[in-house]
């Protein structure tokens, strides 16, 4: 179980070619003092699958965290629709956005 600090919830939507995307990012302390960093993605509505990533530090956290969302950030370019934040929960400021 996470002690989550970071979340992040993000859907692409464009129902006329079928995309229904959705994406989220928990990241928090485990109960070892490490980063866990969860990230689940797939069609909304769907199950979806999940990867788990470990960090030692706020840093390494941070650049996962990043890095996945640089990959959301070119999706206009791969599946034609942007990702669109639906919920955000970022006191360290890791996504680089504010609402």
């Amino acid at each position: 179980m996470m002690n989550e600090t970071f979340r992040i919830r993000l859907e692409a939507k464009n129902p006329e070619k079928g995309h229904l995307r959705a994406y989220r990012i928990d990241a928090g302390h485990d109960l070892f003092g490490r980063w866990c960093i969860e990230v689940t993605y797939g069609r909304i509505g769907r199950r979806g699958r999940s990867v788990t990533y470990s960090a030692a530090d706020d840093t390494a956290a941070a650049a996962i965290v990043r890095n996945c969302l640089h990959r959301r950030a070119s999706a206009p370019k791969r599946i034609g629709v942007p990702y669109q934040i639906r919920e955000l929960c970022d006191p360290k400021e890791w996504a680089g956005v504010r609402l």
